[in-house]
């Protein structure tokens, strides 16, 4: 018993001097070197009869030998081991095979691998075919993570082929390392294939759909930034299946809330909270962290297409005891959640002259104007929202602690408030054009078709005036335009020449078809005394958007610009959102050129467009958010049901259109009382 001990501890300091990177082989050489020599010292006396303790010996070798195998790392390397003790002669090095063809340690074949395929409804790969680089399951991490790929419905091309959608690779691999493997000198042409990192599969899985693979944290080293990285064929399977429901997340996965805009600060304090909340827990790198805080940012950016009041309730809620609304005398069967949004209200704009807080408004409205030229999206929708619930108090709000007690006024801006409510000024807009760059800034973002990166760039180029434009920048046709006719394109035009240009687009179409129709839409439509562009809608019932771009491009804007109404062209668009043509008229015997958009609205989808280019921008906001709160979609094309909606309220289907001509049906289908537009003034 004694020798086995002194055997046993003899092979344990052996292996007290092995280092990493070695293999399993070697320690298990040891091991079996060592139990050799203890079974010859144990298992036979000096007569060379048995020892009755031989079978608990063995026992205790095979568990010990066994713990080594499960606690040691798969590679370790043994230095200033006796070479006796190393290796035997014989031993066979363990077999790197690929696939099912890998040996284990023992030489026996690996168990074939079992997959737990998941629900249809959450193989958010379905469709998608990976291709790994290296292409091979002997590294156990990329086996499991091919594995789970699987479960999840992804394809593993063994091959390259036209069916690849995605190239998975190993972050120590680069994009030349990719081609190289491929031996190809760029990706064929004939493929739209996603180049990413082997996090995004991971991430997919862990947030439970698609994500964005253009995000920094899946990039491979020289993919080019710009390179083909479109989900939406990928996309077009899960997409077309009305009977997709959302996949239900853990609940440390789940969306995070859209934040709140009370302050003109919110995208900096929810980066803030959002980065401190993340580094409080284990995570993988910074990259990870920064990308999650992009998506918010971006998440948070998608609510211009939603109303202002995010959390369901209008700043109007608590501004006075008359806080009933009609909609709740005319329409008992709306549930009453549903009261508190704003196109649930009559806006007609008779109380803003006559507002106490008139002053205020007009201050903050100077702001947001300022902030939306200089395309700062977080605040626009701030002053907007703080406007909005101004302009329904019926008192004076004086003081800062007045201004935090109304929904939809943050701590900033109740600072303003009572800035300006105690010395008449903001500051804040008087130093928006405090130096001659700042002026230059302001000057340049008038120009049609300048936005606030151009206009920075010719600030910082030394220019200064419009004339400083016209002789040194480089001014493309339409720039060129906007300062010949900056004075004019800034103008408010009045309401009678916008109908005196709306009625010549009106007979020239009916000229060419009488059933077709020319509607002015915009502020025109809400009863607004001027308008800064003139907005025509096109429609003939039952005709397609092409057959009404076809007429209107190609014979009544050629004939306009024979009679001199249409001065220039300016751009034409064919986006999903309907096609536009974008252009400036004047009037007979008038030099002076308005702004003019010609919109092209299929007769089925009148309606919906209607409502979309009447606005205002906050009672669209609004109507479009009480749609999506009851499983709908409101867009300029119509109002759907069946929508289902994802993680960053990403549709996962289209829906069934159920409204798109009539607009008091979408109305009536919503629950929203009839508005007219001159009540959509919100």
């Amino acid at each position: 018993m004694n020798g086995s001990k002194k055997n046993f501890f003899r092979a344990l300091d052996a292996l007290d001097k092995l280092i990493q990177d070695d293999s399993v082989d070697d320690i298990l050489t040891l091991v079996k070197a060592g139990q050799k020599q203890e079974s010859l010292s144990r298992n036979t006396d000096p007569a060379g009869s048995t020892v009755v303790e031989s079978t608990t010996s063995a026992d205790m070798s095979k568990t010990w030998r066994d713990d080594v195998k499960e606690s040691i790392p798969s590679r370790q390397i043994a230095r200033n081991v006796p070479d006796g003790v190393r290796e035997r002669p014989g031993t066979k090095r363990r077999s790197r095979q690929q696939g099912d063809n890998a040996t284990s340690v023992t030489g026996k074949r690996k168990r074939a691998e079992s997959l737990r395929m998941k629900p249809e409804a959450q193989q958010i790969f379905k469709g998608l075919t990976f291709f790994y680089i290296p292409n091979n399951d002997v590294n156990p991490t990329r086996r499991l993570r091919i594995q789970r790929a699987r479960e999840y419905g992804a394809v593993w091309a063994q091959t390259w082929s036209s069916e690849v959608t995605h190239i998975i690779v190993d972050k120590k691999i680069t994009f030349r390392g990719v081609l190289k493997t491929l031996n190809m000198n760029s990706l064929p042409n004939y493929t739209n294939v996603v180049v990413v990192n082997d996090d995004y599969p991971s991430e997919c899985l862990h947030f439970g759909y698609l994500l964005d693979p253009s995000r920094s944290r899946f990039h491979v080293e020289g993919v080019p930034r710009d390179g083909p990285q479109d989900l939406s064929g990928q996309l077009a399977q899960s997409e077309s299946s009305e009977e997709l429901l959302p996949l239900k997340l853990a609940r440390s996965e789940r969306r995070v809330p859209a934040p709140d805009l009370d302050n003109s600060e919110g995208a900096r304090s929810l980066a803030d909270e959002s980065a401190s909340k993340r580094l409080s827990t284990p995570v993988r790198s910074q990259n990870y962290i920064q990308d999650q805080l992009d998506e918010i940012v971006e998440r948070v950016k998608e609510t211009r297409d939603l109303p202002l009041d995010m959390s369901d309730q209008d700043p109007a809620d608590n501004s006075s005891n008359e806080g009933e609304h009609e909609s709740t005398k005319a329409n008992t069967s709306v549930p009453q959640w549903q009261h508190k949004f704003s196109c649930m209200r009559k806006h007609d704009g008779k109380n803003i002259a006559t507002n106490p807080n008139s002053r205020t408004i007009e201050l903050l409205q100077e702001m947001a104007s300022y902030y939306e030229r200089t395309a700062d999206h977080w605040r626009t929708i701030s002053y907007r929202k703080a406007i909005s619930a101004l302009r329904q108090q019926k008192t004076h709000i004086k003081t800062k602690s007045e201004a935090l007690a109304i929904p939809g006024i943050g701590e900033r801006l109740a600072d303003k408030i009572e800035e300006i409510v105690t010395t008449d000024r903001l500051r804040r807009l008087e130093n928006t054009s405090l130096t001659p760059e700042d002026q230059a800034l302001q000057l340049f973002l008038g120009v049609y078709g300048v936005g606030i990166a151009q206009a920075s760039r010719w600030v910082a180029q030394g220019l200064y005036s419009l004339e400083d434009l016209m002789a040194k920048a480089d001014l493309t046709r339409n720039q060129r335009i906007g300062v010949e006719r900056y004075d004019d394109f800034r103008q408010r035009i009045p309401r009678e020449e916008v109908a005196a240009h709306g009625k010549i687009v009106r007979q020239a179409v009916q000229e060419e078809d009488p059933d077709m129709e020319a509607i002015i839409a915009g502020s025109y439509r809400r009863g607004a005394p001027t308008s800064g562009d003139i907005d025509v809608l096109i429609t003939k019932p039952g005709a397609t958007v092409e057959s009404i771009r076809s007429l209107v491009m190609e014979t009544v804007v050629p004939k306009l610009i024979r009679q001199g109404f249409i001065k220039a062209s300016l751009a034409t668009s064919s986006r999903n959102d309907g096609s536009k043509w974008h252009g400036a008229s004047a009037l007979p015997n008038s030099d002076v050129w308005r702004r003019i958009d010609l919109l092209f609205v299929p007769g089925d989808e009148i309606g919906a467009a209607l409502i979309y280019f009447t606005g205002n921008d906050i009672f669209n906001r609004s109507i479009r958010l009480l749609a999506s709160k009851k499983g709908m979609c409101l867009n300029q094309h119509g109002l759907y049901k069946n929508v289902f909606r994802g993680p960053q309220q990403v549709k996962a289907n289209q829906g069934c259109l159920v409204e798109g001509r009539d607009e008091r049906r979408i109305f009536e289908i919503l629950g929203v009382p009839w508005r007219p537009p001159e009540h959509r003034n919100c």
